[in-house]
């Protein structure tokens, strides 16, 4: 691929993050909406990539006072594991790899913007930018607008490289290419859902299309 910006998720594409998240979102909303931890966890997978706030907006639009409390207690329960989470086995090799060819590297998240800042620290990933998520500026177009006046560029001259649906979903609304790496979703999934889009099970593959 001829770019200069590589964008990347941060939970499930480059830390090994998602079981956890997934595992503590499927107990919350158990609890707080009555329905079974397998349910819960599809719904969380489904809309996955979105803060979990949102994510209960989306799920449940008229149950506001539950939706609030739900997101308070898993944002809780995040942080007190968040620290201890673990790139995958490839992530920093990978992300070497593409900086020594010149790429500019950033990751973009909906986890809460200190979260993500202090986690790339503790784990030395050698990124040029960190964006987590703040009010009004989220994963997605305000990211992506971001990058671009920061560093001049254009959305053909970026890859966003991602591990859901969503991920896709806003690459494409903002006309930028997307990779899909699959894991909280099964590769049929992105298939399906983008037709020609590559798709990758380790993050050490892109050393092969860049």
């Amino acid at each position: 691929m001829t770019k200069e910006i590589i964008v990347f998720d941060f939970d499930g594409t480059l830390v090994n993050s998602m079981n956890r998240l997934t595992e503590i979102a499927s107990e919350v909303m158990s609890e707080y909406f009555g329905i079974s931890k397998t349910k819960a966890k599809k719904l969380y997978q489904l809309t996955s990539g979105l803060p979990f706030s949102e994510q209960l907006k989306t799920i449940y639009p008229n149950e506001n006072r539950k939706t609030q409390k739900a997101a308070h207690d898993f944002e809780h329960q995040k942080r007190e594991g968040y620290f201890n989470e673990k790139c995958f086995p490839d992530t920093l090799d990978t992300i070497l790899y593409l900086k020594k060819k010149g790429y500019k590297i950033i990751i973009s998240s909906n986890s809460a913007h200190e979260l993500l800042e202090t986690l790339v620290k503790k784990l030395n990933i050698p990124c040029d930018l960190a964006l987590g998520y703040r009010e009004n500026f989220s994963k997605g177009l305000s990211h992506f607008l971001y990058i671009m006046e920061r560093w001049g560029g254009n959305p053909t001259n970026m890859v966003f490289v991602g591990d859901s649906l969503k991920d896709g979903e806003w690459a494409f609304e903002s006309g930028i290419d997307f990779i899909a790496k699959v894991g909280t979703f099964p590769k049929a999934d992105f298939e399906r859902r983008f037709p020609n889009t590559p798709v990758i099970s380790r993050l050490s593959q892109l050393k092969e299309m860049f």
